[in-house]
This record gives structure tokens, sequence and C-alpha cells, in this order.
């Protein structure tokens, strides 16, 4: 299994795996319902728990461990939907019309994503996660 993952992006051949640029040989969505499984759960029992506990409905941010939390640029069936992993991101900066992640030196993307959606992400990450721990 991959052990960092800055964001995955589907592109002409697939999914593709950043920092490294790995080929999933599947979609990006793909290889976030196969990290969904690798860590004990389906992408849709997942959603269905996280809409329960939260009530949030849309664009639900997948917090899989202290690792891996992504969320998703646009829909999740989208095709230009990138999956940016949150626990990677070490520098943001916000524009008028995007925002720029920052991964290291080498990495940065920038998407299309208001100030306000990303913030309710960050909110919904931060939730989940409160709830993992007050299980333990």
């Amino acid at each position: 299994m991959i052990s960092v993952i800055y964001f995955i992006k589907n592109e002409s051949d697939g999914g593709i795996i950043y920092p490294n640029r790995r080929k999933s040989g599947t979609s990006a969505l793909a290889v976030v319902k196969k990290l969904c499984v690798k860590h004990l759960t389906s992408f849709e029992s997942y959603q269905k728990s996280v809409r329960h506990i939260t009530k949030e409905q849309y664009k639900i941010p997948i917090v899989l461990s202290s690792k891996y939390a992504f969320f998703a640029t646009k829909s999740y069936h989208h095709i230009d939907s990138i999956w940016i992993n949150y626990m990677q991101i070490k520098e943001i900066i916000y524009m008028d019309k995007y925002i720029e992640f920052i991964f290291d030196e080498t990495y940065r993307i920038k998407v299309s994503l208001s100030t306000k959606s990303y913030q309710r992400l960050v909110s919904l990450i931060f939730k989940v996660l409160n709830y993992k721990v007050s299980l333990e």
C-alpha cells in the first residue's frame, strides 16, 4: 500500500496518485473506495454513517485515519474531481476564484473551491476525527 498520498487526480489514463505519479488503472474515486476497504469500511457505509452522525448530506470528506482524510473538489462522480488528502497539506493560499494547496516544494495544486466550502470540509474532517476519538 502507498504510504504517502497528496492527492488523486483523474488523467487520460486513469487515476494518478501523487506525489509518486503512480497509475492506479482505475478512476480516482475507485482508488478512494479501495482505500476505504483497506481501512475496513466501504465508501457507501462510511458515507451513510457520517451522514447519520453529522446530519450533513453532501461532499462528505473521507476520514480513514490520522494519515488519510480525503475531500473531493467537485461531486464524487465528476471526472474532474480531485481527491485531496487534508493530512498532507502544508500550506494554503486563498485567492478570489481558487485555493492553492501546497504539499511540499515540488507539489502544489490550484483548485476552484470557495473558502467557505473548504472551511466546511475541514470542519467536517474534525467532527469525524473527534467522533472517532470519542469512541476509544
